[in-house]
């Protein structure tokens, strides 16, 4: 019996070492009931929005599916604490932390103060994830060793989750005016318990070197999309998203599955409407089907989907999904999800989404007739929409600024009640397209001209484009890399070649200047792609000059793609910064 009060004392303290891995009060939000919040002001505000879009891309552990954060007021003689995660799933950030992050007096003081916070905040939101609290209290052998990889694991999480909101974690490497690392005021923390600032620096250089490493198979695999090569391009995605599993690459990711699927089903389901993001798909399948009842919406032809389809459509769904729940702003996520679930039958669904897109983006014609055909596509049970559509529609095919695919959609729902009215009205939109033929993507063309009483000016399609134009020098022609020793030779004094190994059947390297003017994509020793980059490209209002027609637009998250038979011009604000050649 004398023993029980030692005994008691040694269980308290053991239970304090054990179960305080990176708190240092208490263990929920309530035993700090008494500690002054901060004030609200721009900077602390700052912090909240920081917060949310590190939360919005963090991995989350079901124990605590929604953190909270809490900013305290730091208190001169106070603690010196800067952020705690508490067992209850609240993170809590003194002022002292957001103070910290705007010392540095520089030209990017606002960039650098935000990738700091951005850190810190993912730090804690990585010991969320991994349940530190509870692995530790679990762990009563060497905690000190284990708590240490588990600080350094959270360094890591926390430059991952900053970098994957688009903060700019580089900064946290670049030295101070006193030739310090920011990082070295965060890890002025006891050496027993956190590991040396020197260790968090270098694994922070080696992610930055695989992100850059690894920067190029994003790239390709964008143009490979663009130039309908999803099949290959979806490895290099998958690929790049193993270390930055940011909201583009799942939006990308999810753009090929649809691309995919439409390139499974038969033309009449496919191009039922122009859909906005999927302008220039050229490699869809052009069979038609025959001996069916035509369909009249997409909802009943997504009845005959085959089950390769409906995989790929699913697939699609599930990546753009992720990049939705990564940035809850992110417009071309929302899109393809709503065109998602056109194809799918789920008009509901798309309808719920077109709608958030729409209050992005209000004044975007094409997202308004978008809505319009989502809005028809409702119609069933004995509810008919079809004449609260159209109005919509006419009334913005109208405009002057009236983007085609809007006519092609308009014209389909008048062709689909085919009376003598609608059909006449139907045949001015088709002649409208048709005059605008050597603009349209090649599969609504083909469906433009074949409709009857169309005549299409056919002259400027089947004109061959020029040459690529003298400032545009190709280094290489379309041969095996393996067969041409003058090539070889020229490639050795280039970079060493980033290795493809994707897959069984994708093998190969990409090739880079040293002056990072030309990229070339290798695949199986045949050169698949040659990419020209700098500001000596030329301008947009030239391009149509190389051309032997008029060029197709794409409009991307950022930037445009200007494309002519096997080339594309990347624009951003009205130059070329970047030529892509492919081998068709």
């Amino acid at each position: 019996m004398k023993n029980k009060p030692y005994f008691f004392i040694i269980s308290l303290l053991l239970n304090a070492v054990c179960s305080v891995p990176y708190f240092a009060y208490g263990n929920t939000i309530d035993d700090y009931s008494l500690h002054p919040r901060a004030p609200n002001n721009s900077r602390v505000e700052k912090a909240r929005q920081i917060f949310e879009r590190v939360r919005d891309v963090a991995n989350k552990h079901p124990k605590f599916p929604n953190p909270q954060l809490v900013v305290l007021k730091s208190l001169k003689n106070g603690s010196k604490q800067w952020a705690v995660a508490l067992e209850d799933g609240h993170i809590l950030l003194w002022t002292r932390a957001i103070d910290a992050s705007y010392q540095a007096k520089s030209q990017n003081e606002e960039i650098e103060a935000e990738a700091r916070l951005a850190f810190i905040l993912g730090h804690e939101l990585g010991h969320l994830a991994s349940d530190d609290y509870g692995f530790l209290k679990r762990s009563r052998k060497n905690v000190t060793q284990k708590r240490r990889k588990r600080e350094l694991a959270a360094d890591k999480k926390g430059y991952a989750y900053a970098a994957l909101s688009g903060y700019r974690v580089n900064f946290l490497l670049k030295k101070t005016s006193n030739n310090n690392y920011f990082l070295e005021e965060w890890l002025k923390r006891p050496r027993e318990i956190y590991p040396p600032v020197e260790i968090s620096v270098s694994a922070f250089q080696n992610y930055l070197h695989k992100l850059e490493y690894k920067l190029s198979l994003f790239e390709f695999g964008v143009r490979l999309s663009h130039f309908e090569r999803c099949d290959d391009g979806v490895y290099f995605l998958q690929e790049f998203e193993k270390v930055f599993p940011a909201r583009e690459v799942f939006n990308n990711q999810g753009f090929c599955y649809l691309q995919l699927a439409r390139q499974e089903m038969d033309s009449e389901h496919a191009n039922f409407y122009w859909m906005p993001q999927i302008l220039d798909a050229e490699t869809l399948a052009a069979r038609i089907v025959m001996g069916m009842e035509p369909v009249k919406t997409l909802k009943q032809a997504a009845r005959r989907l085959s089950n390769e389809t409906k995989d790929l459509l699913e697939k699609a769904e599930e990546f753009l999904k992720q990049a939705i729940e990564a940035d809850l702003d992110y417009f071309p996520a929302r899109l393809n999800l709503a065109i998602t679930y056109l194809y799918l039958g789920q008009p509901y669904n798309a309808r719920f989404l077109i709608d958030q897109a729409y209050r992005l983006a209000p004044d975007n014609l094409e997202i308004q007739g978008l809505r319009t055909i989502i809005f028809y596509e409702q119609s069933g049970n004995g509810l008919d929409i079809w004449s609260s559509a159209i109005e919509p529609l006419k009334k913005r095919a109208a405009k002057l600024n009236a983007p085609p695919s809007l006519l092609y959609n308009l014209a389909r729902l008048l062709d689909i009640r085919a009376s003598r009215t609608f059909s006449d009205d139907a045949k001015r939109y088709w002649n409208r397209l048709a005059r605008m033929a050597d603009t349209l993507p090649k599969p609504i063309r083909a469906f433009v001209c074949r409709q009857p009483n169309t005549v299409c000016d056919t002259k400027l399609i089947q004109h061959q484009p020029p040459p690529w134009q003298k400032n545009w020098p190709i280094p290489f022609k379309w041969q095996k890399i393996s067969e041409q020793e003058a090539v070889m030779n020229r490639l050795s004094d280039w970079e060493e070649p980033i290795p493809i190994d994707l897959s069984e059947k994708l093998r190969g390297h990409i090739y880079q200047r040293p002056n990072g003017g030309v990229e070339i994509l290798e695949l199986e020793e045949f050169m698949q792609m040659q990419v020209l980059k700098g500001d000596n490209l030329g301008t947009v209002h030239k391009l149509s000059s190389y051309c032997g027609q008029p060029l197709r637009q794409r409009t991307l998250a950022r930037g445009v793609l200007w494309s002519c038979g096997d080339w594309a011009a990347l624009a951003l604000d009205g130059k070329v910064r970047e030529v892509w050649r492919v081998l068709r």
